[in-house]
C-alpha cells in the first residue's frame, strides 16, 4: 500500500509540473495556544531565543521595531508582530515539520538573498496571515516533506493550511507557493513578480490541492489580486491552481473572486490556470465564477500564446458525469503582436466523465498579428462518447487579428451553443461560430491489431472499422438564439456534422451565412495547418513532428511519410462519407426580407437547408392617437417567408443589438430615430405625438418594415393656422386617412430597402 501511495504521488508531482509548494494560513492575530504561555520580543531583544524558551503552544509577542534573524521553528507556537520590520538573509521564518500548529502575523518582512524565502513552512495545521513580504525569490512557500530512514522513505505531507491577507511585492519567481492538502489562500495582494533569469518563469499565485488521505479534499483559493507578473525570457501566469483528488474526493472547490492583470513573458502567458483532477472518484458540481483577468501581453516574441483563462477538467475511472459551470469571467485587454502569435480568451476543456457549461462570460479587447478565438472548448468523452458541453449568454467582442474564430467547440458528444453575442471581429479570416460534435457508436463491433502487425495490416484493420456497418459517426449541434453582425467579408456559422440545427440566430452583414466544411479542413484548422495542404505534405509533417525525427535522414523521413499517405487518403474520406448530410439553417434573421443569396451557404459535404427565413414586420398599436398620446411601435422577426408564427418559441429567439426606428412625424424620446435592442427576436419603441398628420415608421435592420400612426387633433407650429378642407360631398379627408392608417398599422408593410 505504502508504495502504490509514493508511486502515486511522484505521478502528482509529474502531473503538476512548475509548483514549487504549498500553504495555509488564518485571519486571527491574537490567539493564546496550548498552556497559554506568553512571551514578549522587544527591539535589541532575539526573537529566536524566544522562539527556542517558548514551551509548545506558546504566543510569542513581537514589539514594533526592527530585527533582523533567519528564524526557526521546531514546535507549534504564534508568533504575532505588532508591525515588526524583520529582515532576513535567506528566509525570514522556517518552520520545520514539527512545528505543527504555528501561525505568523503582523510582520514586515524583507529577504534580502535573490534566492532566498519570506516564509518557509513545512508543517500542517499552520496560518500565515497579515503580513507584508518583499525580496527573495519566494514570497511565502508551503511544500511536503521527503525523508529516508533506515532505507524507508517517509512522506509528510501538509495539510489544512491557510495564506491570509498578506502582502506580497518584488518577488523573482513567485509570491505564493503551495502543494497541501486542504489549503486556503484568501485575501492576498501580490505584485512586482519578476524572473529575469535564463528560462525563468513568474508567477503570481500556484496552489496545488494534493489529497493522498480517504478525507475529503477541499481547495480554496478566492479573493486574491495578482498584477504585474513578468518573465524575461520564458512563460508568466497570474494564478495557477490545481485540485487533484487521488485517494479521496474532492468536496469543497471554490475559485471565485480572484484578479489577475499585467501579466507578460515572451512564450506563454496565462492570466489564470486551473486544473481539476480526479481518480476513481466523482467529481462534484464545481463552479469557476467571479473571475477578472485582464491586460495580458507577449509583447513582439514570435510564435508567442496567450489564454486568458484555462480550465481544465479529467477524471479517470469516473463512470458518472459530472458538471463543471464556468461563468461570470471577464477577460479582455490581451495583446500578442508578433508574428504567428495565437491568444485565446477562455480556452474550457473536460476529459473523461466532465460536463462543461460556459456561461454568461465577457471576452473583448484582444488583439494578435496570427490568430484568436475568444471562447475555445472541447470536451473528450472517452467512456462512451456522450460528453456534453454548452456555450451560452456569453459577449465575445473586439477581436482584431487576420483569423479570428468568436466561438469554437469540438466534442465527443453534443454540442449546444445558445443566446451569444458576438461583434466588432472584423476580418476575411473570421468565423464567429464553429461548433463539431463527434460521437462514434460502433455497436458491438471490437477491433483487435495483432502484436507485430505491419503498418499496411494496421492500416487494413482501420479500414474495416470505417466500412463496418456498425460504425457510425453522429453527435447533434444546436446553435439557437445568437446574436451575431460581421462587416460584409466574414463567414457566421461552421459546420461538420449532418445533425446540425441553426435556427432563431441574428446573422447580419456577412459573406458566408453557413458553411458546411469537410472533416479535413476542420481538423487542420484547429490544430493551427493550412487546410488547403497537400496530402503528402500533410504526412511528412506528421512524421517530422514525431518525437527522434532528428535522428532520420531528410530521404528517410520522406519515405515514411509516403507509407501513410494512402491511409490519410482514405481516412479523411470515410470520414467526410460518414459526416455528409443536411445541416437545418431553416428560420434565421439573415438581415434581409427577400431569399438570401444562394451563394452565402457554402457546401463542401452536404446540403444545407435555410428556406423559408425570418422577416421583418412592424406594427403600432394604437394604429391612431391624439396629439400627445403614444403609440407603442413593435417590431420583431416570428414570421417566416412561408408565413408561419413562430412566436411560441420567443424565448430561444436571439437578444442584444440591434434595430433602429425612425419617423417624419411625431419623436421618440424627441428624437426623429432611435436605436434599441432586440429582447428574444422582439423590439419596441414608443412613437410621441407631437406632431399632426400621418407618421411613416420605419423599423430598419440591415433591411426595412413599414407601419404608420394617424395623430389626431391639437395645435403643432406645422399646422395650427391650417384648416382641413373638405369637399362639398364625400366625406372628410381626416376620416379617409383615419381608415387608411387603421388598416395599414394593423397590417404592417414590408418594404424593400
Amino acid at each position: 500500500m505504502i508504495k502504490n501511495k509514493i508511486f502515486l504521488l511522484f505521478l502528482l508531482i509529474l502531473f503538476f509540473t512548475g509548483l514549487n509548494s504549498v500553504s495555509a494560513m488564518d485571519n486571527s492575530t491574537d490567539s493564546v495556544l496550548a498552556d497559554g504561555s506568553q512571551i514578549t520580543v522587544a527591539p535589541g531583544d532575539s526573537i529566536q531565543s524566544a522562539i527556542d524558551s517558548a514551551p509548545e503552544g506558546s504566543t510569542i509577542i513581537v514589539e514594533e521595531g526592527d530585527y533582523s534573524e533567519d528564524l526557526i521553528l521546531s514546535k507549534g507556537v504564534s508568533i504575532i508582530g505588532q508591525n515588526a520590520n524583520l529582515n532576513s538573509n535567506n528566509a525570514a521564518f522556517t518552520i520545520l515539520s514539527t512545528a505543527n500548529n504555528t501561525s505568523i502575523s503582523g510582520f514586515n518582512i524583507v529577504v534580502s538573498n535573490s534566492s532566498g524565502t519570506g516564509i518557509s513552512v513545512n508543517a500542517s495545521n499552520c496560518k500565515i496571515t497579515d503580513n507584508t513580504l518583499s525580496g527573495g525569490n519566494i514570497g511565502i512557500l508551503a511544500v511536503f516533506t521527503l525523508s529516508n530512514s533506515s532505507g524507508q522513505l517517509n512522506i509528510s505531507v501538509i495539510s489544512n493550511i491557510e495564506i491570509l491577507r498578506n502582502s506580497i511585492s518584488d518577488m523573482n519567481e513567485a509570491g505564493i507557493s503551495v502543494m497541501a492538502f486542504n489549503p486556503i489562500v484568501s485575501q492576498n495582494n501580490v505584485t512586482n513578480i519578476k524572473n529575469k533569469r535564463e528560462n525563468g518563469t513568474a508567477s503570481g499565485i500556484l496552489v496545488n490541492g494534493t489529497g493522498l488521505s480517504p478525507e475529503d479534499l477541499n481547495v480554496i483559493v478566492t479573493d486574491n489580486h495578482v498584477s504585474n507578473i513578468e518573465s524575461a525570457n520564458a512563460s508568466a501566469c497570474g494564478i495557477d491552481i490545481r485540485a487533484a483528488a487521488v485517494f479521496d474526493s474532492l468536496k469543497d472547490f471554490d475559485v471565485s473572486e480572484n484578479v489577475a492583470e499585467n501579466i507578460m513573458a515572451p512564450v506563454e502567458v496565462r492570466g489564470i490556470n486551473i486544473d481539476i483532477f480526479a481518480l476513481n472518484s466523482t467529481l462534484p458540481t464545481s463552479h469557476v465564477c467571479g473571475l477578472n483577468i485582464t491586460k495580458l501581453s507577449t509583447g513582439n516574441s514570435e510564435n508567442a500564446s496567450i489564454t486568458g483563462i484555462r480550465v481544465s477538467v479529467v477524471t479517470i475511472g469516473q463512470n458518472e458525469s459530472s458538471d463543471t459551470f464556468i461563468h461570470d469571467i471577464n477577460v479582455n485587454d490581451l495583446k500578442a503582436s508578433g508574428p504567428n502569435s495565437k491568444v485565446t480568451g477562455i480556452l474550457a476543456s473536460g476529459v473523461g466523465c466532465a460536463d462543461l457549461y460556459v456561461s454568461d462570460n465577457n471576452v473583448s479587447g484582444i488583439d494578435s498579428s496570427g490568430s484568436i478565438i475568444g471562447i475555445s472548448g472541447e470536451c473528450i468523452d472517452y467512456n462512451n462518447f456522450e460528453g456534453y458541453m454548452e456555450v451560452s449568454q456569453n459577449n465575445v467582442t473586439n477581436l482584431n487579428s487576420p483569423k479570428s474564430k468568436g466561438i469554437s467547440v469540438m466534442a465527443l458528444g453534443n454540442i449546444a451553443i445558445n443566446k451569444n453575442l458576438l461583434y466588432d471581429i472584423p476580418g476575411e479570416g473570421t468565423t464567429f461560430i464553429t461548433g463539431v460534435p463527434l460521437s462514434i457508436n460502433m455497436g458491438d463491433f471490437n477491433v483487435t491489431i495483432p502484436q507485430n502487425a505491419t503498418v499496411d495490416e494496421i492500416f487494413d484493420i482501420i479500414e474495416s472499422v470505417f466500412n463496418n456497418t456498425d460504425f457510425k459517426i453522429n453527435g447533434n449541434l444546436s446553435v439557437f438564439g445568437n446574436n451575431i453582425e460581421g462587416t460584409g467579408v466574414e463567414t457566421g456559422f461552421a459546420a461538420v456534422m449532418q445533425s446540425t440545427t441553426i435556427h432563431y440566430n441574428r446573422a447580419v452583414n456577412l459573406k458566408n451565412n453557413v458553411i458546411k466544411d469537410s472533416t479535413k479542413r476542420f481538423l487542420l484548422e484547429s490544430y493551427g495547418i493550412d487546410p488547403d495542404i497537400s496530402t503528402e505534405e500533410l504526412a511528412y509533417l506528421l512524421v517530422k513532428s514525431q518525437p527522434g525525427s532528428e535522428n532520420y535522414t531528410e530521404e528517410e523521413l520522406r519515405n515514411m511519410s509516403a507509407q501513410i499517405v494512402p491511409f490519410l487518403d482514405t481516412m479523411f474520406s470515410n470520414m467526410d462519407r460518414l459526416t455528409s448530410g443536411d445541416v437545418d439553417a431553416r428560420f434565421n434573421w439573415w438581415g434581409t426580407n427577400s431569399r438570401p443569396a444562394d451563394s452565402a451557404f457554402k457546401n463542401t459535404n452536404g446540403t444545407i437547408i435555410y428556406n423559408p427565413w425570418l422577416v421583418l414586420r412592424v406594427n403600432s398599436n394604437p394604429a391612431v392617437i391624439n396629439y400627445g398620446e403614444y403609440s407603442k411601435i413593435i417590431a420583431d422577426v416570428y414570421m417566416d417567408s412561408l408565413g408561419f408564427d413562430h412566436s411560441p418559441d420567443a424565448d430561444l429567439f436571439f437578444s442584444g443589438p440591434r434595430i433602429t426606428f425612425s419617423t417624419d412625424k411625431g419623436s421618440f424620446n424627441g428624437e426623429k430615430s432611435i436605436t434599441v435592442n432586440w429582447v428574444n427576436g422582439k423590439a419596441v419603441a414608443y412613437l410621441y405625438g407631437n406632431e399632426y398628420g400621418l407618421a411613416t415608421v420605419t423599423a430598419f435592420d440591415y433591411d426595412a418594415a413599414y407601419t404608420t400612426v394617424l395623430i389626431l387633433g391639437g395645435d403643432s407650429p406645422d399646422n395650427s393656422k391650417k384648416p382641413i378642407a373638405m369637399k362639398e360631398t364625400g366625406n372628410p379627408i381626416i376620416l379617409l386617412l383615419s381608415v387608411l392608417a387603421v388598416l395599414l398599422g394593423s397590417a404592417g408593410a414590408y418594404r424593400r430597402r
